[in-house]
């Protein structure tokens, strides 16, 4: 028994998980999304805290969305919010000396999809939605 997997079940494989992982980014993106109208300015809180935290609350779900359709686009837009949001929790916590571990799960989850989303499309996986090409009987 060997374990050589054909090229289509390679790609099948591939586009199940470029689904899989963007469906969850769009589960992840959601919570943001519907509590971006309740951000208020805390105490220790500068504005690119607040733009970072609205940006990043816009961003997953959209993007995620984007990606079935257009990854590249969505690849750079989820690498410059993974930037902001990333430099945004680095400055906060080195002015306050203050983190709570969900505030590092949040961050992490979005660079986490940003990461992913760069490296299938630096592999150039197949788009998510394109269908399988049948094969053509010769005569």
């Amino acid at each position: 028994m060997t374990n050589v997997v054909s090229e289509d079940e390679a790609i099948r494989l591939q586009r199940f998980w470029q689904r899989t992982v963007l469906a969850l980014g769009i589960l992840w993106g959601f919570m943001p999304l519907v509590l971006a109208p309740f951000i208020t300015k805390g105490p220790s809180d500068t504005y690119f805290d607040i733009f970072a935290s609205v940006l990043n609350s816009v961003t997953l779900l959209p993007a995620c969305a984007l990606a079935y359709w257009h990854r590249r686009l969505a690849s750079i837009w989820l690498s410059i919010n993974a930037v902001i949001i990333a430099s945004a929790l680095a400055m906060y916590i080195a002015r306050t000396g203050q983190y709570g571990v969900w505030m590092i799960v949040q961050v992490a989850g979005s660079v986490g999809f940003a990461v992913w989303i760069d490296v299938v499309e630096a592999q150039r996986w197949p788009a998510p939605l394109e269908k399988a090409k049948k094969a053509v009987p010769s005569i």
